[in-house]
């Protein structure tokens, strides 16, 4: 390739927070032939989008003249996008490069403190992207482009305690604020003997705009239990809670209870980047859970210390959490058990049910020779 563009961000991560600063340099290198350009820019560009279709039951269905004589049904695409952000720096203004020449340009972009945090939904997305365009005489524009993520800073300091009750069941919470990959603790009082099941529940809501503005609501349920106390455990990849109305993807946290003796009870939960740590005393058969582990922080960054408390390794973690000797153990939290290879399975069936016992010692000799 003539052209090469590299991008050197402050944070290897390329995480950062809202209400930060974006910065670093891009480097343009010119191979073979030297590198003759009009002007140099980039881009910081936020845009969310959604899309899912729907049968339409309106239409008739559509039957196809051949032996299977299946049917189809129309469908209609909904879709809307939205742009929350895009401020362009012009970098160069003339740039003549010889062959094996290099140029660094170095850019910062100011993040509002109102902008939606990265996610990636199955139907929507919202991505931050950096586009750097070199613009050529007598050719087409040509870009690059850098993908980074924005988490959106929630700060949750009140622990906010809760409760719902009817006339024969009560659901309370000690606190509804808490942070990716704490456990939320909930007590049930039934005043009748009942059969109750708990269920944390992630709401995420997709208002369309084309072709007509509709919404769509998907709930999954990320933990449950049917004991009257319990933890629930909320994923450290939850993504954080939206808190502006009206926008293309809005996400939600609640409790719901079912009981055989009461209607559905739920407690709506806020979901922040950093919020106080569980305490042995609000949940006591769980010990302290770590909170919002921030990969994006340096050993020497002491920007919003106040948020996380700087670790080793480039890490930080959830303020006031116990220490953690071996910095692994939070790797453990992302980890899942490997499957056995079917092949092993079923040489070890093999050999266990089908092979003959005078010939097992033999093929042992084999296989370690």
């Amino acid at each position: 390739m003539p052209i090469d563009c590299q991008f050197n961000l402050s944070r290897a991560s390329a995480v950062y927070y809202t209400g930060e600063q974006v910065s670093g340099s891009v480097a343009l290198s010119a191979s073979k032939k030297s590198l003759q350009l009009e002007a140099v820019s980039i881009s910081l560009i936020c845009r969310s989008e959604i899309s899912w279709r729907e049968a339409d039951s309106s239409l008739p269905l559509i039957e196809h003249n051949d032996s299977t004589a299946t049917t189809e049904s129309g469908y209609i695409s909904y879709a809307a996008n939205k742009t929350h952000l895009q401020q362009t720096q012009q970098l160069l203004q003339k740039l003549n490069l010889p062959p094996g020449g290099t140029q660094r340009c170095s850019f910062q972009f100011e993040l509002p403190h109102d902008l939606p945090g990265s996610c990636r939904l199955p139907q929507g997305a919202t991505d931050y992207t950096l586009f750097v365009t070199l613009q050529r005489r007598g050719k087409h524009d040509k870009h690059f482009q850098q993908r980074l993520c924005i988490r959106k800073r929630i700060e949750l300091v009140d622990l906010q305690p809760a409760c719902n009750a009817s006339a024969t069941l009560r659901l309370s919470l000690l606190r509804s604020i808490f942070a990716p990959g704490q456990r939320v603790a909930y007590q049930l009082h039934a005043t009748v003997p009942a059969t109750c099941q708990t269920r944390l529940l992630q709401s995420i809501t997709y208002q369309s705009q084309q072709p007509v503005a509709k919404s769509k609501r998907v709930q999954n349920v990320l933990d449950e239990s049917c004991a009257l106390a319990a933890a629930l455990h909320l994923p450290l990849t939850a993504p954080i809670m939206t808190q502006l109305p009206g926008e293309p993807i809005e996400i939600a946290y609640y409790l719901e209870t079912w009981s055989s003796c009461s209607e559905p009870l739920r407690l709506p939960l806020l979901v922040g980047t950093v919020a106080p740590p569980v305490d042995v005393i609000d949940s006591p058969t769980v010990g302290p859970s770590l909170g919002f582990v921030n990969l994006a922080l340096c050993e020497n960054d002491l920007l919003f210390s106040s948020i996380n408390q700087l670790l080793p390794h480039s890490c930080s973690r959830e303020s006031n959490t116990p220490s953690i000797t071996w910095h692994g153990e939070h790797l453990k939290l992302l980890r899942r058990q490997k499957k056995q290879s079917y092949v092993r399975l079923a040489l070890r069936f093999f050999y266990k049910n089908m092979l003959p016992t005078n010939k097992r010692h033999c093929w042992e000799l084999e296989v370690s020779n």
